[in-house]
């Protein structure tokens, strides 16, 4: 009885599913966000701040400057066990078969040819695509890669294989996940490939259509009020700063009181000297006429109507022969009064440490501090870039390499700091080091056709002599080899099997006497002399004697 049968006579059972508090109204669809934080206004904020602005440039920049490469997902594979080796070997490590195969080049011919070139019929390169993503990424936090396939059908409707056509992205504000209420995909509604307006929740019915299979849907896009159904396979969605079960959580909303803080402060700085005027307050007059400034000041309202910033002027009425007088009552201080420069640096500050962006990316060396502080401030930045990478590389690629059906090979984003060619030197230099003191070990050294060395445990064998007639003599061996046996005793032990025969044709066993040595023994002897009085420089024999 197999494993199978063994198993196949019990009754399964699995554990719930958690349920999540994110998931609530049944067949969840919205974002949980606030009312006034809808995600047009997101997108909008984002982009009036030039703070903002500047952070997600650099990030995509540096993300994606050095572009991305091919790499071998594994060093060998063997073919009957299909475990994967990521060095050099001669035999499997699971199986021991010697049957390895290399990774296949004929596998990434279409993709390498496909990401070289346009990737949509908007003329959009890959890298163009994935820095849409990132600024997806960097605002809501949800990014959604379309893969526009071809599929090919059997008779019954069944998909048979597809092929990538093309790649876009999803806009975040009208891309949906489908779920239950539950929160789980896979389980709500069916469609099918052919005809995706046929939409139905009983995952065994057929298309009225076509009579083809349904299958799930797993994203939904709505715009302009029509629905696009998608099902398994051609929507890749994830997120960065807050990944989950269902959507992640905009950084905006996290930094939104410091960037509307900062747009006003713009907004004001560009007020007061486009209008060309002072701070606002108002001009107190001293007239003996009232009647004509009342008149004025209905004018004034108007204006203040329509130019909030007008600055209104007040007339005050004197006493006696008086003369008039213009008096200035200031409302608002000035930038340098308000500490404008201290604020606008510590908010930048802020958003820049969330987005890892530091003031040497911002184009500011003002409070650089020397090249130690600087420096730390490239190490801040280049590790906020390979954390963005690493969603690129751990997610991303290898579900599109899946898709693709691409097992052999790996698709990676190179790092933002390219090692110079003196740092390269001096690494092959240890490398060659290493090696060469590897062979004085006895190890076989050999290198690879990408220049990685390979070492093997050299094999030596035990030769025979050969005999002064051309024959082959085996080596003499001692077979008291490594006894405290020595040449004088060897002679007596010899000399008694002479004497003594070999009783019983087994194999002479010789009956030996200590070996002579001149050895210090120990302290404590069982002498009865004080322990003062002991010779250090005794023969073991008689020690042993004791006794």
């Amino acid at each position: 009885m197999g494993l199978k049968d063994y198993i196949g006579k019990f009754v399964k059972r699995r554990t719930p599913t958690p349920k999540d508090k994110e998931v609530y109204n049944l067949g969840i669809q919205e974002r949980r966000h606030p009312q006034h934080m809808v995600g047009p206004y997101l997108y909008e904020v984002a982009n009036q701040s030039v703070i903002v602005r500047t952070c997600i440039s650099k990030l995509k920049t540096e993300i994606f400057r050095r572009g991305y490469e091919w790499e071998k997902a594994f060093y060998s594979k063997c073919a009957d066990c299909n475990v994967t080796m990521a060095e050099h070997t001669d035999r499997c490590v699971s199986c021991g078969s010697t049957n390895l195969v290399k990774p296949d080049y004929a596998q990434k011919q279409y993709a390498e040819k496909f990401f070289e070139g346009y990737v949509n019929k908007s003329d959009q390169l890959f890298i163009d695509v994935l820095k849409e993503l990132e600024t997806d990424l960097n605002i809501a936090d949800d990014a959604y890669l379309i893969l526009v396939k071809e599929y090919y059908l059997d008779n019954l409707g069944n998909i048979v294989m597809h092929k990538i056509k093309e790649l876009y992205r999803g806009d975040p504000l009208t891309m949906y996940l489908e779920v239950d209420e539950e929160g789980d995909r896979n389980n709500s509604n069916y469609t099918c490939v052919t005809h995706r307006d046929f939409i139905t929740q009983d995952k065994h019915e057929r298309c009225p259509e076509c009579n083809s299979k349904l299958h799930p849907i797993t994203f939904v896009n709505r715009v302009h009020g029509e629905d696009q159904y998608f099902i398994e396979g051609e929507v890749i969605h994830f997120s960065k700063y807050n990944p989950s079960r269902l959507y992640g959580r905009p950084p905006i909303i996290t930094l939104w009181n410091h960037i509307t803080t900062l747009i006003a402060m713009e907004n004001y700085v560009n007020t007061s000297y486009t209008k060309a005027r002072t701070p606002r307050g108002i001009l107190a007059v001293q007239t003996n006429n009232m009647e004509s400034l009342v008149r004025y000041w209905k004018g004034v309202k108007e204006k203040l109507e329509k130019d909030p910033h007008y600055i209104p002027i007040m007339g005050i009425e004197t006493e006696g022969n008086n003369r008039g007088s213009v008096e200035w009552i200031q409302f608002m201080n000035t930038l340098k009064e308000m500490d404008y420069i201290p604020v606008k640096d510590d908010l930048r500050d802020r958003i820049g440490a969330f987005y890892g962006v530091s003031k040497a990316f911002q184009a500011d060396t003002s409070t650089s501090g020397g090249l130690n502080n600087e420096s730390m401030q490239i190490l801040v930045t280049n590790r906020a870039v390979e954390m963005s990478q690493n969603v690129y590389n751990q997610y991303l690629f290898p579900y599109l390499m899946r898709e693709f059906g691409i097992t052999d090979w790996s698709l990676k984003l190179l790092r933002s700091e390219e090692e110079d060619d003196v740092a390269h030197l001096r690494r092959r230099e240890i490398e060659i080091n290493l090696a060469t003191q590897i062979k004085n070990l006895g190890f076989e050294v050999d290198m690879d056709e990408e220049g990685n060395f390979i070492f093997k445990k050299e094999q030596k064998e035990i030769e025979g002599k050969k005999s002064e007639d051309g024959g082959d003599k085996p080596l003499e061996t001692d077979p008291y080899a490594g006894t405290d046996i020595d040449a004088s005793q060897l002679g007596q032990m010899q000399e008694q099997m002479m004497m003594g025969g070999n009783k019983g044709g087994g194999t002479p066993v010789a009956k030996t006497r200590n070996k002579p040595s001149m050895s210090v023994g120990p302290d404590k002897r069982n002498t009865g002399l004080p322990r003062g009085a002991g010779n250090q420089n005794v023969d073991k024999r008689t020690e042993r004697r004791v006794g």
